[in-house]
């Protein structure tokens, strides 16, 4: 999502990410099931469901740039928390994991990029890295479903957002499976470093991109 906007505006982008989410995401389900986290998901729930139609109000609101600076804003805070060790308790308190999944519905709604707040939180309870990838397969998936019907009903997905997904599925389908595997050889401490690098380089540049005017 932060490469497309680097070119296109963020009303455009983010119904395009979130039909290709929902395609990626049938994919992933079946395996994801039984590793989940299904207490984590729930709990995130709530937040997911209350923010989304506020990060789709704000979208469509602010202007193209301003929109893009705010997502690199996010994205650099969630690799700063990370970064500095942010570590939960087992069982985090209601009020934690409603305010995780409030940023992350917001971000969904906003720039179809729940992610880092949300592996912040995952990562925090000190899972797995298999574990991680399930639950965020899962929860991904659900705000993909939501945040489709949210945007119908705004009326952002049109023809063209669905001719350029339909494109885009043989490539969307080989950056999975080689995703895939390179999740099964790469040993589990790389998957923290690799997502952090590539969100932090994420944000540098969305934020560079945001201080030029279209």
């Amino acid at each position: 999502m932060p490469l497309l906007s680097l070119a296109l505006p963020p009303t455009k982008v983010v119904p395009f990410v979130v039909v290709l989410q929902v395609i990626v995401g049938t994919g992933g389900i079946r395996s994801a099931w039984r590793l989940c986290d299904w207490r984590a998901v729930r709990g995130l729930s709530p937040g997911l469901v209350l923010g989304l139609p506020l990060g789709v109000a704000v979208l469509t609101a602010l202007d193209a740039n301003t929109v893009r600076l705010v997502i690199g804003g996010l994205i650099l805070a969630s690799v700063l928390i990370l970064w500095r060790g942010f570590a939960l308790p087992a069982r985090p308190s209601r009020l934690v994991t409603a305010v995780f999944g409030l940023a992350g519905g917001i971000m969904s709604g906003l720039a179809s990029m729940g992610g880092p707040p949300i592996v912040v939180y995952l990562i925090a309870l000190s899972h797995r890295a298999v574990v991680v990838r399930a639950s965020s397969i899962v929860y991904f998936m659900l705000a993909g479903v939501l945040s489709l019907l949210v945007l119908l009903w705004r009326g952002l997905i049109d023809r063209q957002i669905l001719l350029w997904s339909i494109a885009s599925v043989p490539v969307l389908i080989a950056g999975s499976y080689a995703g895939s595997w390179g999740f099964r050889r790469s040993k589990a401490h790389h998957h923290r470093n690799t997502a952090l690098i590539t969100l932090l380089v994420l944000g540098l540049v969305l934020i560079a991109r945001a201080s030029v005017q279209d």
